[in-house]
């Protein structure tokens, strides 16, 4: 038996491509584990119930180094430190254990050069899962299994569909203005007029018209779960919710603008669509993407048109699309 701690402080997104690593592990390590998680409050949530976590340990937003051992203090000896992070708090973490420590190599220097001079492509060929997934390997003799064996992981949700309408549920905001796609009104008035029910959520503004059911604001992440759980068809940006509809394994359409693959957040797995300006030369603009195009043509995103989505929309509905 092996006492576990995984470290993932943020965000939304980073902290649920950790799930299916935690249950692929889990499950094919020949002994048994007891895996706990040491992230920021602001996500615990979404790790809320997750059958393959012992204990979740938080600290706050902007805690310092001594409430971050504070924390520390309580937690119990481990075997083996995971550091899925790599920052000045894990790294500390690790620091003052006596663990055998692991630290996932998150490529950094290559995704800068690659953004700022198309350098060392060949060394950003792996998906994050993988790249989660690797001090795992070697710590417990595993062999590296397909990608879809580390896809995120959630349980399915209970929750009630109605059998008369289909449910598309669009996520039409990120954390960067060049991540957003600027059509996500007039789709929604175009779903409406196909005879879908449309539910808006996240956390941000955006105008609807009144037959829209506008759920965007502040919610818990249980609930931004059920949410996505509920729909036929889920469309969101390159952001966390995408990777919670993943997770869920909900018919997913992923629209990306200023972020590419390379980057090591496209989700490929079943199910998911991925939508985005294939070939466009200022692709990608930054790792994390930018407040505003810095070519100001922000064609990225204003090529792809709404019928565009409303097509891959129908192929997962009508024809059994199952995306990549």
């Amino acid at each position: 038996m092996a006492d576990i701690l995984i470290i993932r402080f943020s965000s939304l997104g980073d902290i649920v491509l950790t799930t299916g690593v935690i249950k692929y592990v889990s499950e094919n390590s020949k002994e048994k584990l007891n895996i706990d998680f040491l992230t920021s409050s602001h996500f615990a949530g979404i790790l809320q119930d997750f059958p393959y976590i012992r204990n979740v340990y938080c600290i706050n937003k902007g805690d310092s180094l001594i409430k971050l051992n504070e924390v520390i203090s309580t937690m119990p000896n481990y075997d083996y430190i995971f550091d899925l992070h790599d920052n000045i708090r894990s790294l500390f973490t690790r620091i003052i254990s006596n663990s055998n420590n692991f630290v996932y190599n998150k490529n950094a220097v290559a995704r800068r050069l690659f953004v700022k001079f198309r350098l060392c492509k060949s060394y950003l060929k792996e998906h994050t899962v993988i790249k989660y997934f690797k001090p795992f390997m070697k710590s417990f003799n595993l062999q590296m299994p397909a990608l879809e064996q580390l896809r995120p992981y959630f349980p399915a949700q209970s929750v009630v569909k109605n059998n008369k309408l289909k449910h598309i549920v669009v996520h039409p905001f990120a954390s960067k203005y060049t991540k957003q796609w600027p059509f996500f009104s007039e789709l929604a008035s175009a779903l409406i007029d196909d005879g879908v029910l449309v539910t808006v959520i996240g956390d941000g503004a955006i105008d609807l018209q009144d037959n829209v059911v506008n759920k965007t604001g502040k919610i818990s992440l249980s609930a931004l779960k059920e949410y996505i759980s509920s729909a036929d068809v889920f469309i969101t940006t390159d952001s966390g919710p995408l990777h919670i509809g993943v997770a869920l394994n909900v018919p997913t359409i992923a629209i990306f603008g200023s972020t590419t693959k390379e980057l090591g957040f496209y989700p490929s797995f079943n199910n998911v669509k991925v939508i985005e300006y294939i070939g466009l030369k200022c692709r990608p603009c930054h790792i994390h993407g930018l407040n505003k195009c810095p070519k100001k043509h922000f064609k990225c995103m204003m090529d792809i048109g709404v019928e565009e989505i409303r097509h891959h929309i129908n192929s997962f509905l009508y024809a059994g699309n199952k995306g990549n």
